[in-house]
């Protein structure tokens, strides 16, 4: 019977490359807003990352790879989860921090929407990835509602499904 390798773990090495794959979305963040994304180079995100182009590759294969990251990081982040609205406890709390909830995903996610929207039907992996993230905040939006209609925050008559897609309709397309 062989002696199985012990398991690595570092929590300082992870940490740096953390920070390592923060640095590089953030420089790709940075230069596909001045530049728009076709105009980027995976070497022109390296050197505003300060980490050589292989580095670069090793976290991400591709720029459709740093689109969905740049999309992960906005969708995961918990002050923008749909969760903070569903635990207050009244309509008026629920209203407000779903108001919060939208405009600053609206203001971390303009520039990651705008390259979706100009790469559909261009990029094939791009092109899959808008629908996908407009199905995720239709559904965070339906959420919302019938959280609000559980605390008796609608209407008389207004049912969940018909008001999630008027409240979805004017944020729908500008948001992840």
């Amino acid at each position: 019977m062989g002696v199985r390798p012990r398991a690595y773990n570092s929590p300082e090495r992870d940490e740096r490359a953390n920070a390592t794959r923060r640095r590089i979305l953030e420089a790709a963040a940075k230069l596909f807003a001045e530049r728009g994304f076709a105009a980027v180079t995976m070497r022109g995100i390296a050197r505003g990352a300060a980490v050589s182009v292989a580095t670069v590759y090793l976290y991400f294969p591709g720029k459709p790879a740093l689109v969905a990251g740049l999309v992960d990081e906005v969708v995961s982040s918990g002050d923008l989860s749909v969760e903070r609205v569903e635990a207050e406890a009244g309509p008026v709390e629920q209203l407000r921090t779903a108001a919060h909830i939208i405009r600053m995903l609206n203001e971390r996610s303009w520039s990651v929407v705008s390259i979706l929207r100009s790469a559909h039907g261009i990029d094939d992996h791009l092109s899959s990835a808008w629908p996908l993230s407009q199905l995720g905040h239709l559904h965070a939006v339906h959420r919302a509602i019938s959280a609000l209609a559980h605390t008796g925050g609608l209407r008389a008559g207004m049912l969940p499904d018909s008001t999630a897609a008027i409240a979805y309709a004017p944020s729908g397309t500008h948001s992840l």
